[in-house]
């Protein structure tokens, strides 16, 4: 029987898709002992907690690159207002 996997997937039209995954170290519970049980429930809890670090660290990432470029577009566009508000004037710069 293969290990299993607990797997998560992100996909946005905006960004690079990605897809973490963490594999179990115990099986299914095919058992009904509270041994098995619990020893499953244990595992399944520290790879969702292992996947959920790495969907908030991706997360983040794709926060950043999505702050710098709305900081990129404000400035062209006060960049472009000015240039707007200014058409057909000779503008002198300061020193």
């Amino acid at each position: 029987m293969s290990t299993p996997v607990l797997k998560a997937a992100y996909s946005a039209p905006n960004h690079e898709s990605f897809v973490t995954s963490q594999e179990l170290s115990t099986a299914p519970v095919t058992a009904t002992t509270t041994t098995d049980k619990t020893a499953y429930l244990a595992a399944l809890r520290t790879a969702v907690t292992a996947i959920q670090e790495n969907v908030n660290k991706e997360l983040t990432a794709r926060m950043v690159i999505d702050a710098q470029a709305a900081t990129d577009q404000a400035a062209a566009d006060v960049a472009a207002e000015a240039e707007e508000q200014n058409y057909g004037e000779e503008v002198m710069e300061e020193d």
